[in-house]
């Protein structure tokens, strides 16, 4: 059964370092993305939004301490935004492309 309950949404701030650190853990790089015109800065703020609704947030936070730096991770399924990151990595972003979350 979904819970459809209405829940607060997170805070914005926190929720944009999680994104980034999600982005900067699996490699995707969201600046080439950007420069190339695969993501725009409305596509950012849809994940970010996204990432705010979450009720995975304290997992995502132990996920991301648990990431060696030195190494990209796969995107954690448990992510709502995992489409969104792999599509970032695997070059498959198109501009205008609806972030699906």
């Amino acid at each position: 059964m979904t819970d459809h309950r209405v829940r607060p949404l997170g805070d914005e701030k926190r929720h944009y370092w999680m994104a980034l650190g999600m982005a900067q853990a699996t490699g995707a790089d969201l600046q080439r993305a950007l420069e190339e015109g695969r993501i725009t800065h409305e596509d950012w703020a849809t994940v970010v939004q996204s990432c705010r609704g979450c009720t995975w947030t304290e997992g995502c936070d132990c996920w991301l301490k648990a990431q060696d730096p030195e190494r990209a991770a796969q995107v954690p399924q448990a992510c709502p935004n995992a489409t969104f990151f792999e599509d970032v990595l695997n070059g498959q972003r198109q501009p205008g492309e609806p972030v699906s979350s």
